[in-house]
């Protein structure tokens, strides 16, 4: 690795892939400003049931265990139950990001106890343990909507008695998030002390400089500051632990991706911009990860791994 390469001009490769995250698409119930996906109730990239059918005979025959669904909101698209329900007979290991107040509306209600039924690991969003942040990202209501959901998910063992419960924290601005361990230190005493709400570990993530978010920094004069700031607190030491090495992201209509931002800009992985997933082998599929401005925000702090 040539240290004096900026970041999107280094060769980094995959390794061996050992998750495979489903985007579903990019409906949503929310409409939050720092998106990168762009997801709102009106979002038209969603994944059919031709696609999700080809998907999971891939996934049958494949030797990998760890399954991710995101989108959007993964909840709103019924291939969500197809999928679980169908891998779950292999013993793939199934987690779903949500948004956590998908689970409160009443189409979706039933989630909580689905979730239990197969033993789902659940990464719940909650960017801010304070109410006034959280509902000024994500909308009115948000933060009481959340909390009330992860009480339900606690009551039903999640995050107290095995089943895991894991929290997402973005921030609220251009700022990146705090070190994950005294982060997760004053989320997990908070959480107990005011709600008296249990999880198993915090993921800090700093925001991404596309999509929503991105059109937000333009918006502020704040895009080249934030840049800036990512290039001057890149740490190289992340590079050998990016999930993006380990990692193969599917968009709603089969295409791969080597994370789910490049997903979002339609950046597909180099050599296979033409295949579907079930096309391609994964044994032994080494591909060079295509990088871009944006992957400064993996590489901040401990980066996203």
């Amino acid at each position: 690795m040539e240290q004096d390469l900026p970041l999107e001009s280094q060769k980094l490769y995959k390794t061996k892939i050992e998750v495979v995250q489903i985007n579903l698409g990019n409906r949503c119930n929310q409409t939050c400003y720092h998106c990168h996906m762009e997801g709102s109730p009106s979002g038209k990239r969603n994944m059919d049931r031709s696609t999700a059918q080809k998907i999971l005979e891939a996934l049958i025959k494949l030797n990998i265990q760890n399954i991710e669904f995101t989108g959007g909101s993964p909840e709103m698209n019924p291939n969500l139950k197809f999928f679980i329900k169908g891998l779950s007979k292999y013993g793939k290991k199934l987690t779903v990001r949500t948004n956590l107040t998908i689970l409160e509306l009443q189409d979706y209600s039933f989630y909580p106890d689905f979730y239990k039924k197969y033993k789902i690991h659940v990464v719940a969003s909650l960017p801010s343990i304070f109410e006034e942040v959280t509902d000024r990202q994500r909308g009115k209501g948000v933060f009481h909507s959340s909390i009330r959901i992860l009480k339900k998910l606690n009551e039903m063992g999640y995050g107290t008695n095995g089943l895991l419960l894991d929290l997402v924290f973005n921030p609220a601005g251009d700022n990146p998030p705090a070190d994950q361990t005294l982060l997760e230190k004053e989320y997990k005493e908070s959480l107990k002390k005011y709600y008296g709400i249990f999880f198993n570990n915090l993921i800090p993530l700093a925001n991404s400089p596309i999509g929503r978010f991105k059109d937000f920094l333009v918006r502020l004069g704040r895009y080249d500051h934030y840049m800036e700031f990512l290039k001057k607190n890149y740490n190289q030491k992340t590079l050998d632990r990016l999930m993006c090495k380990s990692l193969i992201s599917i968009d709603d209509g089969g295409k791969v991706h080597d994370c789910d931002f490049n997903l979002a800009i339609g950046r597909r992985i180099k050599g296979y911009e033409n295949k579907k997933f079930w096309e391609i082998g994964l044994s032994g599929f080494v591909s060079e990860i295509a990088l871009g401005e944006h992957c400064y925000a993996c590489t901040v702090n401990q980066g996203s791994h």
